[in-house]
């Protein structure tokens, strides 16, 4: 089972919303990631300005599930920096949304884009 912690903002600069994530991930790859797996950043078509950011953690220590290697990593003082940064960005306070995993479809053959 996988977690998922969601992250919705509203924010007028998109560009710098990609930047702030992508500079997440970059100093993720170099670390103890604590089931760290990945974030998604999505834009809502119907409400233009408002983001769903998505990230994502598995089990990596037997010991813990997926929602509390989450809660190690929200933990670290890197997360917390990262979240200030977040919060100067975006419009308002961030609603933060914990999510369960119960069922993913898989991508299989070629993908096209454009």
């Amino acid at each position: 089972m996988k977690f998922a912690q969601g992250i919705s903002v509203r924010c007028g600069d998109e560009a710098a919303l990609v930047e702030l994530l992508a500079e997440w991930d970059e100093g993720q790859s170099s670390t103890d990631v604590m089931g760290y797996i990945g974030t998604r950043l999505l834009a809502d078509r119907d409400d233009p300005g408002r983001f769903l950011i998505l990230a994502e953690f598995a089990e990596v220590d037997g010991d813990l599930t997926p929602a509390q290697e989450a809660e190690r990593n929200n933990q670290r003082e890197e997360t917390e920096r990262w979240a200030a940064k977040l919060r100067r960005l975006v419009e308002g306070e961030p609603e933060w949304v914990h999510f369960d995993e119960l069922y993913r479809t898989g991508i299989t053959g070629n993908l096209r884009t454009g």
